[in-house]
């Protein structure tokens, strides 16, 4: 039974591990100085931390100009990872919120979630045991390939990494 448990393990939906990246990205965009705009560019990021192969695909999209037919691919992979976790960062910052560790407030002007980081005694300890360093070291270097990426609404971000708006994809 052990075994079987096991297989059937994914790690990136495991609860404590998506919380660990999300506290790593908030801690390395600033976040407790100012606000995350919209909750739902979590997603887009997480899947570029997660491992080091979509780490060092962001850099290569950023800087080739014409991407081939197999980075299509791993581009719309990617894309549809992301949308499929926004539900699961909703629930992970709502236990986050009961646990005074992020505020989450609405935002009417763009119809989204703003997340402001509260450094509180755990968390101090999670940065303390160094176990969000590498993660952290991650979204440092996605912050310098994306500036602005805290504030940058959610269409535009799409747009710079994946190259095309929400409803171009649709109207083809």
């Amino acid at each position: 039974m052990d075994n079987k448990k096991r297989m059937m393990f994914i790690l990136e939906e495991d609860y404590y591990y998506i919380t660990i990246k999300i506290l790593s990205i908030l801690r390395a965009l600033e976040c407790d100085k100012k606000s995350f705009h919209d909750y739902r560019k979590l997603g887009i990021i997480f899947e570029f931390i997660k491992n080091d192969n979509n780490f060092r695909f962001l850099s290569k999209i950023l800087t080739v100009e014409q991407n081939d037919l197999f980075d299509n691919e791993v581009k719309v992979k990617i894309y549809c990872d992301s949308k499929l976790n926004v539900a699961v960062f909703k629930r992970v910052l709502f236990f986050l919120e009961k646990q005074e560790m992020v505020k989450l407030e609405k935002n009417i002007k763009n119809s989204a979630i703003n997340i402001s980081l509260i450094e509180s005694d755990s968390f101090k300890v999670l940065v303390e045991e160094k176990i969000l360093e590498h993660d952290i070291l991650k979204c440092i270097e996605i912050k310098k390939m994306i500036p602005r990426i805290r504030t940058l609404k959610l269409e535009t971000l799409q747009e710079k990494i994946f190259g095309y708006s929400e409803g171009e994809k649709w109207e083809n």
